[in-house]
């Protein structure tokens, strides 16, 4: 056997027990309760592209209402065991509360989104802002916190002080991963006339600033939560999880069911490189 065969035979070995390891860490972080509510998310996201075939309007609203619920029990049941339900709670009601807030500065004075406005779709609504809005922050941004967990962190560093950069870095990528998914998101809601934005903007009809605004609102609320929980203690690989099924089906949704081409190509390129980038270096700490 020359060297370079051995050489590819201990990768082969490394990266077979790279996978391994990711797989333990997923059965242990992942609990017979989030294995059920998966389960229904995912089967939830399935159903949601035949039923808009339908043309049931009600039932589409039902549905996305429901996955929305389910999605943030899923994120939920995957962070208690790791930092407590007292923290968890406190977190999610923060994220939620100051999503609320941006969501109605945004609609009453254009920042820092844009100008725009919710249609009567989506009930009930609390100060112009459906109820469904602030939450679907809370089910994708501790998503997004792995993803930049895993880029600005090493494994194994959980517990020791974090400095304000530390943070800064963390926060700024977090906002950036939870950012992309809005490349899917936003012509998406606004084909279902769920929103409408008062001037169109150059990304599919979505106004750039809007990007611009998520990504500011995303980055401090992941910096307001690395000082509650420890955010290099994450449980990186089943939020990934998330964050790389939402990707996928966001992807075969928009492409082959909802006639959304270009943003199907854009956020599968803009979420896939947060998602690629970030199962890379779980990989490679993993070997």
């Amino acid at each position: 056997m020359n060297d370079s065969t051995h050489v590819s035979g201990w990768n082969d070995r490394a990266k077979i027990h790279g996978a391994s390891a990711i797989l333990d860490r997923l059965r242990h972080q992942v609990g017979v309760s989030g294995r059920v509510l998966f389960s229904i998310w995912l089967l939830l996201m399935i159903l949601i592209p035949h039923i808009w075939r339908l043309g049931d309007r009600p039932m589409l609203v039902l549905a996305l209402s429901l996955a929305i619920a389910v999605q943030i029990a899923l994120v939920l049941a995957i962070l208690s065991p790791a930092f407590g339900a007292r923290a968890v709670l406190k977190v999610g009601i923060s994220v939620i509360l100051a999503a609320w807030l941006s969501e109605v500065v945004g609609v009453h004075t254009g920042l820092p989104f844009g100008s725009y406005t919710y249609t009567e779709a989506l009930q009930p609504q609390i100060a112009g802002v459906p109820v469904q809005v602030p939450a679907a922050w809370l089910m994708m941004l501790p998503a997004a916190w792995a993803v930049g967990g895993s880029l600005v962190y090493r494994r194994g560093q959980a517990g020791n002080p974090r400095s304000w950069l530390d943070k800064a870095a963390f926060a700024a990528t977090s906002g950036l991963a939870f950012s992309a998914w809005d490349l899917f998101l936003d012509p998406q809601m606004v084909a279902w006339q769920l929103w409408t934005w008062e001037t169109p903007g150059h990304y599919f009809g979505i106004p750039l600033i809007n990007f611009l605004g998520w990504t500011l609102i995303a980055a401090a609320l992941s910096l307001g939560a690395s000082f509650v929980i420890e955010t290099d203690a994450l449980p990186v690989e089943a939020l990934l999880l998330v964050y790389s099924t939402a990707w996928l089906l966001e992807s075969v949704g928009l492409g082959l069911f909802f006639g959304l081409p270009g943003p199907a190509a854009a956020g599968f390129a803009g979420m896939g490189i947060f998602a690629a980038l970030a199962w890379r270096k779980v990989l490679a700490g993993s070997t």
